[in-house]
């Protein structure tokens, strides 16, 4: 008897392995766009990680993916924008997906780019995978040192004159943190930082913006690098004098609470640009100071002018979230970091 248990056992388990190893992975959204740096991206979500390889041949690209078509009406594309792509099309074949990609003119082995991106619980995207269609040669790999300095930055003669990068943070597929009360840390950082733009501009400062409305700024899915790349790059092609990146802060342990404000040392002015946003974000109320902060981000690292990253309070507290809410509270920080830049450039006049 109990070998007869023990055998319907093994059988039973046996089944349900096999169930879930004849379960295919999922495409259930396609999407595509062309770049900033003008190449087609197609993406397709996926339920699951799963393989794809790509075949190069004159006169299409064809990529296999593991997976079924779930969901996904529309099965051909036309992006009349790329110079390379004639369209793009999906076809199921068991449990394979084969997108067949036929070309106005044939490629290069390295104008094209297949990879994976990971699923990114913050964001709320998916598996994905990714294909880069280039609409000429490959751009050359950046290093580091391409990144750095391509033109020269002021920080005398006052707040008048002085070319100044406003990053609102997140945006479009990027929620950022999520507040206690649902409220989204993008839905925060573009009205602040719209505001502050119309300060400093009456202050006689020239603004440039990462986005004024909700948006990715790199373009549809990108990597985390790639993003924040994009932004770095709007400091880069304005020639700006000074980069501030505007966030909320969140924290599991919702007691905590307060304004923090970040900078990487490329030299003496980010420290000092950081001091003066902290302490004129102190002003705005009785918050906690967790002070000014040393940190290896992205964009201030990245950017060759002074700059900084400044966290208004934490959404994930409930009284801040519900404070961050109100329009009084938002054009009551952006004064404050309006003011901030200002005195940073009077105390270097």
């Amino acid at each position: 008897m109990l070998k007869k248990i023990l055998f319907l056992f093994c059988c039973m388990f046996a089944l349900v392995n096999m169930g879930m190893a004849q379960a295919a992975p999922e495409i259930n959204k396609v999407s595509y766009g062309i770049t900033p740096d003008n190449k087609l991206r197609v993406v397709l979500d996926c339920s699951t990680l799963t393989k794809a390889t790509a075949n190069l041949t004159p006169t299409e690209l064809l990529v296999t993916v593991n997976g079924k078509l779930s969901n996904v009406n529309n099965r051909q594309y036309f992006p009349a924008k790329s110079q390379t792509v004639r369209r793009v099309t999906l076809q199921e074949a068991g449990n394979r997906v084969i997108v067949h990609v036929p070309l106005k003119t044939a490629l290069q082995g390295d104008q094209y780019k297949l990879f994976n991106l990971k699923k990114d619980n913050v964001a709320k995207r998916p598996e994905r995978i990714v294909l880069d269609v280039y609409n000429g040669p490959a751009p050359e790999k950046r290093t580091t040192t391409s990144i750095r300095v391509t033109h020269s930055y002021s920080v005398s003669g006052g707040i008048k004159g002085k070319k100044i990068t406003l990053d609102p943070g997140h945006g479009g597929t990027d929620s950022g943190a999520i507040g206690a009360e649902k409220l989204l840390e993008k839905d925060v950082t573009l009205p602040v930082a719209l505001k502050v733009k119309d300060l400093l501009e009456a202050k006689g400062a020239i603004v440039s913006m990462t986005r004024t409305t909700d948006r990715d700024v790199f373009g549809p899915d990108a990597s985390d690098r790639e993003e924040l790349q994009a932004r770095v790059d709007v400091a880069e092609n304005n020639a700006a004098d000074l980069f501030i990146s505007i966030h909320c802060n969140a924290n599991t342990n919702r007691e905590i609470g307060g304004f923090s404000t970040y900078y990487h040392e490329k030299s003496k002015y980010d420290y000092l640009v950081a001091d003066e946003l902290q302490k004129a974000m102190m002003k705005t109320g009785n918050f906690q100071d967790l002070g000014v902060r040393y940190a290896n981000l992205y964009v201030n690292k990245r950017c060759s002018m002074p700059g900084a990253l400044v966290e208004m309070l934490f959404v994930s507290n409930r009284k801040e979230e519900k404070i961050l809410r109100s329009n009084w509270f938002r054009t009551k920080l952006a004064v404050a970091i309006a003011d901030g830049i200002a005195n940073f450039y009077a105390h270097n006049n």
